[in-house]
């Protein structure tokens, strides 16, 4: 039987193992046949009695040991279990010639197994390898193996990270990785092309955040402050507007490469993307301070002089009622008080260091003056047959301010029927204005110390004692030459064709002139359809007749009498109203030069104007005509 531990063959009468010395197994019933075969009786058999050739011996895998002195007569020579004796068997078979082998060449046997057993060898089981078996063996457990380590690689993390450490393609999990202990390490120019490979296969749908800011750092570290603020840009505009650490990282390179104003922007920004209070209190710290104006914002009812100042000393800029100016380029610096009047007034104003510009000051002031009360008058309205006197006073709820010296009234009025204004006469208490024989619309304001008129008092009377006052200039009146309306022709017929002639344009008329010069001044007239029509007269001598028979050479008086006066005085300027009606207007106006100018105006039933001129030399005479078509 066979050893069913070590595979030695063994007698059926031995108890145990005689190779490993273990027990073997016996039972009643003794193996026959095909389990015979297998557990080497056969075999053994064969080897006794001679029965099977060596050479049919040596195609199995089982050889049969027995001691040469025990080997009968005619028995085929065995082969080993044993490797070592298998292989000694083998040489020596090997080099013998098949064809003249016999029973009685020499085999090497061994006798340490006798000598070991303490008996005579048994015959044991051998093996021959089949090594082409063992090549395909050994090649699919080395593709196996193979196969495994590049699923190993592709598949699991630890693998990706291996492949990353190597500087292979690897996924961004583990270039991320990777690159996290380059920087560890310090290697930094290695970490950053493990998080600029990793970022690519990122792209834009699945950034890392946490991953790109480290990238930002390790490029701050080597010095790539353009290429870290790139990063950071990108994440606080587009990825994640309301994270600190872009911010942070971002002012904290302007800061150090002198763009603090561009930080103070950016401060703002990030204030009001994250509501961090620390990019306030940072700003705050960074930029100067406000301007500061010594008079509160609001509502005022007195006209103000305001002044600006910095707390700490820096220029400062400011701009009034203008939405649309940039500060400080578009400002004003600010050097004394502005003085703010009637109305409305924005002011916007900063402080400036340098490049760092401060928060702007806005304020917005309503200065609205009172009104002094509307004035009173002597005279009650009505029909008078007798010339009358009328005095103006300011109303009684003034007077008390007045008295006390706190307001100032200034009363203005008008009887030429205009509306007062500050280029009317001033009443001044005395023997009171006396009324012209018609119809007189007396109107008088109050103006207090601050300029502001009250409303207009007005007052109608009718006078109806002689004698009567002429009537209005109007565009019925005309002379030697009617405006507009008399042609070249006409007038060269009476005053020739003059020395010269220019062609020219005429304010207002948009049709060519053309001016024709004489010793006595000047004619131009305007081209329609081909003819010439006088628009424009000036004279210095009587040669030239004006409406209602005036001339050159006539006086003051002479010239008042032949129109309407309403007798107001002048007005502190110099200048008289003489009237102002739904005809016209008449008026003594005094030039720079201290001469006066008589200048009666008529409207025409087409919307036109009729200009008369009288002007005056310092004899209150007449020096010269002037005649004008206004469109």
């Amino acid at each position: 039987m066979l050893c069913p531990y070590c595979g030695t063959y063994a007698e059926t009468d031995d108890i145990v193992c005689p190779a490993c010395g273990k027990t073997l197994p016996h039972g009643e019933n003794q193996d026959t046949g095909v389990m015979a075969i297998r557990q080497g009786k056969r075999a053994r058999e064969e080897a006794s009695s001679g029965a099977t050739p060596i050479w049919q011996l040596r195609q199995g895998n089982r050889r049969i040991y027995v001691e040469p002195e025990t080997r009968p007569v005619g028995a085929r020579t065995p082969v080993y279990t044993d490797p070592e004796l298998q292989r000694r068997s083998r040489e020596t078979v090997m080099d013998r010639p098949e064809a003249g082998w016999t029973e009685e060449q020499e085999i090497p046997i061994p006798q340490e197994r006798s000598r070991r057993a303490g008996r005579k060898p048994k015959p044991v089981n051998s093996f021959s390898v089949n090594w082409m078996i063992v090549l395909v063996v050994v090649l699919s457990l080395v593709l196996l193996a193979g196969v495994g380590t590049f699923a190993y690689l592709r598949v699991t993390q630890n693998g990706q990270r291996i492949l990353a450490r190597l500087g292979y393609d690897a996924n961004s999990a583990a270039l991320w990785e990777v690159g996290e202990e380059q920087m560890n390490t310090g290697d930094l120019e290695r970490a950053v092309a493990s998080f600029e490979k990793a970022a690519e296969k990122d792209g834009d749908g699945n950034v890392n955040v946490p991953g790109l800011l480290t990238l930002g750092s390790a490029y701050e570290a080597l010095g790539r402050l353009e290429d870290a603020e790139a990063i950071y840009v990108r994440l606080y505009t587009d990825v994640v507007p309301s994270a600190l650490e872009p911010y942070t990282n971002e002012i904290r390179i302007l800061q150090s490469t002198g763009r603090d104003a561009e930080a103070a922007v950016l401060m703002q920004t990030a204030y009001q993307k994250t509501g961090s209070a620390t990019f306030s209190r940072q700003r705050a710290e960074l930029l100067p301070q406000q301007p500061v104006t010594d008079i509160t914002a609001g509502q005022h009812n007195i006209k103000k002089t305001m002044h600006l100042s910095s707390p700490q000393g820096y220029d400062i800029y400011y701009i009034i009622n203008n939405e649309d100016a940039v500060l400080p380029a578009d400002g004003t610096k600010y050097e004394d008080g502005i003085f703010l009047d009637e109305g409305t007034w924005t002011l916007r104003a900063v402080c400036v260091n340098g490049d760092l510009i401060s928060d702007e000051l806005r304020a917005t002031y309503y200065v609205a003056l009172p009104s002094p009360s509307v004035p009173r008058v002597s005279l009650a309205p009505g029909t008078y047959k007798q010339r009358q006197r009328v005095r103006i006073w300011p109303s009684l709820d003034n007077m008390e301010a007045i008295e006390k010296g706190e307001d100032v009234i200034t009363l203005y009025y008008t009887i030429d029927g205009s509306i007062p204004n500050a280029d009317s006469p001033i009443f001044r208490d005395g023997d009171g204005i006396l009324l012209k024989t018609r119809k007189v619309t007396l109107r008088a304001v109050a103006v207090n110390s601050n300029g502001k008129p009250s409303f207009v008092k007005e007052v109608t009377y009718v006078v109806e004692a002689n004698p009567k006052a002429r009537e209005a200039y109007v565009s019925q009146d005309v002379g030697s030459i009617k405006l507009n309306s008399t042609t070249y022709e006409d007038f060269s017929a009476q005053y020739g064709e003059g020395d010269s002639r220019e062609d020219l344009t005429l304010d207002g008329i948009s049709n060519p002139c053309r001016r024709f010069h004489y010793d006595w001044g000047y004619a131009t007239f305007q081209r329609i359809n081909g003819k010439l029509y006088i628009v424009e007269l000036y004279c210095t001598t009587d040669q030239i007749k004006a409406p209602r028979a005036t001339q050159v050479g006539m006086s003051e008086e002479a010239i008042l009498g032949k129109f309407c006066d309403m007798g107001q005085v002048e007005s502190p300027s110099g200048n008289r109203g003489l009237y102002s009606n739904d005809d016209g207007t008449g008026k003594i106006y005094k030039n720079e030069d201290g001469s006066r100018t008589i200048r009666y105006i008529a409207y025409t039933v087409d919307g036109h104007h009729l200009q008369l001129d009288y002007q005056l030399d310092g004899t209150n005479t007449v020096a010269a005509l002037y005649q004008r078509f206004i469109p």
